[in-house]
């Protein structure tokens, strides 16, 4: 019986928790002001927030970011979206409808997925994403114009899986590829126009221009 009485007491919880975000502002913002994006239109027709899509100069030199819509106008300002359950499943910023300023995006469960900065609807500086529990997945480090200039991809036990630079004066004007296995043992390296620098217990092959790979000993 008392087990039914908890149970009961945290559905109508978590019903009053939705009722007061929907209430708050007439049901369009929640309690701390944030339009809900249940309440905006775009001018694609699409509801989507995508990030971290953006990898070749091409991809963005091509790219026309989505308006997002309040009542028809471009709205400006802190924008939200709730699971059913009332975890927070979105949270941004828009300006002049555009995607701008901090976002951050949720597993259902309210664990972190995806966090970063966006400039006029395109990343800018670090992006994360995680597998969960605050594991790191990908980092993709964006210069201001929105062009991806480093990569870090991570394995599910923490260990870095592969390391990408493009050529910038910021990495000594030369790309770079780095591969690890599992356990952190270098697998393949990349650098453009470059010998490789290696200690006395490592044996690479050259297997291409600027490609080596790890031998086995």
């Amino acid at each position: 019986m008392r087990y039914i009485l908890v149970k009961q007491f945290s559905i109508i919880a978590v019903g009053l928790v939705l009722i007061a975000l929907y209430s708050c502002n007439g049901g369009k913002k929640d309690e701390k002001g944030r339009l809900l994006i249940e309440e905006l239109t775009s001018s694609s027709g699409s509801m989507k927030f995508t990030t971290m899509i953006h990898s070749d100069s091409a991809s963005v030199q091509n790219f026309v970011p989505d308006t997002f819509l309040f009542e028809g106008k471009p709205y400006t300002g802190a924008i939200a979206k709730y699971e059913k359950d009332g975890k927070v499943n979105i949270e941004g910023n828009l300006k002049g409808g555009v995607m701008d300023g901090e976002w951050k995006f949720y597993f259902k469960s309210g664990g972190l997925m995806t966090e970063g900065t966006m400039n006029n609807g395109l990343e800018t500086g670090w992006w994360h994403s995680y597998y969960g529990y605050d594991k790191p997945k990908v980092d993709k480090y964006y210069d201001e114009n929105g062009y991806m200039l480093l990569r870090r991809e991570y394995y599910d036990n923490g260990q870095l899986k592969n390391y990408q630079n493009i050529k910038s004066p910021q990495f000594g004007d030369r790309e770079r590829i780095i591969q690890f296995d599992r356990h952190g043992k270098l697998e393949k390296v990349y650098v453009e126009d470059s010998l490789l620098k290696q200690t006395p217990e490592q044996l690479t092959e050259k297997v291409g221009k600027n490609l080596f790979m790890v031998k086995k000993k």
